[in-house]
């Protein structure tokens, strides 16, 4: 009751964004930004790109106010009570804030509006602007106010003069919801948004000391829908590996999800004929567990990539006689490479593909395994072994390589944490072209607190 409460009181108060922004976040209370510092200030312990000192104090595009102190809010004339909202559309950037001293806020505006150009004030219905041209007479940086609604915008060097109409919009008239009711039913003290394109998409952040986790909802995604919580043979799947994922696919949807999966795999090709004539047999649970990595012959080719995680695919069968038939018909060679091979068979009721011994002994080991799964798809990820993983990306072959190089960054900047890290878990259910998802963090419980940088 509480959470449909809350939910029901954000949606009659939607943040203040720009017509079409590409991305919204949105904070309903100033205030309640601290309940994320605890967590935020312990994983920038080992990650200085999330330390609170990396973004308290880069959500307005003219003020530079800590967003998670009351004293610096007030010293600017900010309600911490009041909402936050950072719209960007382009290189536009609007920040909507409300104000509880008016004259403070207008002081603190001007002062850092000097560093744009030349300072000039405006009103016209009530609305005051302030704003700063520079030599050349473009608008750098303005601010419109009516009351205590207030909105700020730059544009990363270009005139922002063209968008001053819309900017006083915003400050007259009431905020429009970004979404439709079921994406907008996000709680948390942070608020993210991806209003615009054929995919709307919402996220909210809630943390504790230890933990951080991140709910989305999104419509209209190109997803292969899931068939919800229920029994499974995998529901307790959870062999040793740094990742584990357990599916159940509607089974209706079983043909297009092997059809998306097989050319992905090396020879696959030669394997769709097959992978079709499995699906009938297929009810739609699905394990998969990537076992460890092991990089052998470098990462430059995407087989190379393929056999460099070591995993087993685990799926539920109805029929083992057809499913031995079909998997008798196909041609070993066919599932061989030079980077390495792939094997397949039945355990019972259970077809398993796999490209690593072990990874299929410790699958297979790990069950039976059956129960009831609370969600459509769930994950669990062992931090400490991906930071692991990372180590093995060729630094040469990274800096060639545009898939790779991203994954050296990953390990740049996020190994530490990760390594400090104890699981991140998360699950996923889908209804129609609709998707709800959560996604939680943990940190180790030896992790020290760092304080608050």
């Amino acid at each position: 009751m509480l959470a449909l409460a809350l939910a029901t009181a954000l949606a009659a108060t939607p943040p203040r964004a720009l017509p079409e922004a590409e991305l919204v976040t949105s904070v309903p209370r100033l205030d309640a930004l601290s309940k994320l510092l605890p967590f935020f200030s312990r994983a920038g312990a080992k990650a200085p790109l999330v330390r609170p000192s990396a973004w308290r104090e880069a959500a307005h595009p003219v003020l530079r106010f800590d967003v998670t102190s009351e004293e610096s809010l007030f010293a600017d004339g900010v309600d911490p009570k009041g909402p936050l909202t950072l719209s960007r559309r382009a290189e536009l950037e609007v920040s909507c804030v409300r104000v509880v001293d008016e004259k403070r806020f207008d002081e603190a505006t001007r002062a850092h509006l000097v560093k744009y150009g030349d300072v000039f004030t405006s009103s016209d219905g009530g609305v005051t602007l302030l704003g700063a041209k520079d030599a050349l007479g473009r608008v750098q940086a303005v601010v419109a106010r009516k009351g205590p609604e207030s909105c700020a915008a730059t544009a990363g060097g270009l005139s922002v003069g063209k968008h001053v109409p819309a900017l006083v919009s915003l400050v007259e008239r009431p905020p429009k919801p970004l979404f439709t009711p079921s994406v907008g039913e996000l709680i948390g003290p942070v608020l993210f948004a991806s209003p615009s394109g054929p995919s709307p998409l919402g996220l909210s952040l809630t943390a504790q000391a230890d933990a951080l986790t991140a709910e989305a909802r999104a419509k209209s995604l190109p997803l292969v829908a899931l068939a919800g919580g229920g029994s499974s043979p995998f529901a307790r799947f959870a062999p040793p590996g740094l990742l584990v994922l357990r599916l159940k696919v509607a089974r209706e949807q079983v043909p297009q999800a092997l059809q998306a999966l097989a050319p992905r795999v090396p020879g696959g090709a030669a394997l769709l004929t097959q992978a079709i004539k499995l699906a009938p047999f297929l009810t739609g649970n699905l394990a998969f567990v990537a076992h460890a990595v092991k990089v052998t012959s470098g990462l430059r080719t995407a087989p190379a990539r393929f056999f460099a995680v070591r995993f087993a695919l685990l799926a539920e069968t109805v029929d083992e006689a057809k499913v031995k038939a079909v998997l008798d018909a196909v041609d070993p060679k066919a599932l061989e490479s030079r980077e390495g091979k792939l094997t397949a068979g039945l355990e019972g009721k259970v077809l398993w593909v796999s490209n690593d011994d072990r990874a299929r002994a410790a699958a297979l080991e790990a069950l039976p395994a059956a129960g009831k799964q609370a969600h459509g798809a769930e994950l669990e990820l062992r931090p400490r072994l991906v930071a692991r993983a990372l180590g093995q990306v060729p630094l040469f072959e990274a800096v060639q390589s545009p898939e790779l190089s991203p994954l050296v960054a990953v390990s740049t900047e996020l190994g530490p944490l990760l390594l400090a890290s104890d699981v991140v878990t998360g699950w996923l259910d889908t209804q129609g072209k609709d998707a709800h998802g959560q996604l939680t963090w943990t940190l180790s419980p030896e992790l020290t607190d760092a304080g608050t940088p």
